[in-house]
């Protein structure tokens, strides 16, 4: 189930478990850890008869799958439950996330938002006469296939008779090229049948560099980085780990770039602001393009019931006088309220200015403080 169809759910009259669990790095099991975060959730009694039998159907059900978890090998996995509704989601994640239980009226997705989503990467590993082509999604790494000068062509490339040694040299440098043209054509050829996101390039330092210039503009435009590596002694687990660590130092940089914006532009006066209230105001007026948070950063806090205004206190609306719903997690509420609206949602895990506020914004339009 896609996560805006999740966000569609919710359940007046039965209680809806969200469950969060990561597979490593931890001491203790995966069943164990359930048991821990759904104890707390067998204690709710001020639930009806219906919605408390509902709820321990789901509990149940919960702590069997952790044999499920184990076996999918993903980093983290998200359950989604509500037995009175007949209602049951599991995602294997792509990306560790925090382990964490809840009950509430409707799915608690802030976690599965935050999950960094993971683009098809071209690999090419690349000497002067091999290239080795990889294909990286969720899944982990693919072989695709490896290309290499045929003996045709090597023997027959005009002018070239190799009588000499400059005559030797242009021999080769003309074979090299026509080699490297031959394999950025070939990883066009894949991203036009399976677009990639972007491109990593392996091999001999002397190599990579230059190669990068033979690439459709496109791919060029999306590097994500280069890596030195004999192409005759890798392994696949080797390749798998230079590209893993290319991709989250690249993700950092985008946080850290996104994060810097926010702040910077907010302290400018700019389009922008950081803090809870500001955020939760200028979510309540659908103002907010890009929410950013800094990590799990969380506060609980209130929405109406009948004008969904966002706030930090209880009792009654402020702005229409109607009963308020109290949430553990206010920025989960105002995450939505983006996204509803047309914004977009980031959960950043680098350390950054936001930290000392919790939350940012980029807005399309300024609001009256």
């Amino acid at each position: 189930m896609h996560v805006d169809r999740l966000a569609r759910f919710g359940s007046l009259d039965f209680p809806v478990l969200s469950v969060y669990v990561n597979r490593e790095p931890f001491q203790t099991s995966v069943r164990s850890r359930l048991t821990d975060l759904l104890k707390p959730m067998r204690d709710l009694s001020d639930l009806d008869h219906d919605a408390q039998m509902s709820l321990r159907d789901d509990l149940g059900r919960l702590v069997g799958l952790a044999d499920r978890i184990d076996a999918d090998r993903s980093p983290a996995a998200a359950m989604f439950a509500c037995h009175g509704e007949g209602f049951f989601e599991y995602l294997p994640l792509s990306s560790p996330v925090w382990d964490v239980a809840l009950v509430g009226d409707r799915p608690y997705l802030r976690p599965l938002r935050s999950v960094r989503p993971v683009e098809p990467i071209a690999l090419a590993v690349v000497d002067r006469k091999h290239a080795w082509l990889y294909r990286w999604d969720e899944t982990g790494m693919q072989f695709l296939e490896q290309v290499e000068e045929s003996e045709e062509h090597k023997g027959n490339y005009g002018g070239f008779s190799g009588y000499d040694e400059h005559n030797a040299r242009n021999h080769a440098d003309a074979l090299e090229h026509r080699h490297f043209r031959l394999v950025a054509e070939r990883i066009f050829e894949r991203h036009r049948t399976a677009s990639f996101g972007g491109i990593v390039i392996g091999g001999h330092e002397e190599t990579i560099s230059h190669f990068g210039s033979y690439l459709h503009p496109y791919l060029q435009d999306r590097m994500i980085g280069l890596f030195v590596v004999d192409p005759h002694t890798m392994s696949e687990s080797d390749l798998a780990k230079r590209v893993e660590r290319l991709l989250l130092d690249a993700a950092d940089e985008r946080e850290e770039a996104l994060a810097t914006q926010v702040t910077e532009r907010a302290g400018e006066g700019g389009k922008a602001i950081v803090g809870l209230m500001p955020v939760l105001a200028a979510a309540n007026a659908g103002a907010i393009d890009r929410l950013v948070v800094a990590g799990t950063f969380t506060k609980d806090g209130s929405s109406c019931s009948t004008c969904g205004r966002l706030d930090r206190n209880g009792g009654q609306c402020s702005a229409c006088g109607s009963p308020v719903q109290w949430t553990s997690d206010v920025v989960d509420a105002a995450m939505e309220r983006v996204i509803q609206t047309g914004g977009r949602t980031d959960q950043i895990s680098v350390s950054s200015l936001l930290d000392q506020y919790g939350v940012g914004a980029l807005l399309r339009f300024s609001i009256p403080e």
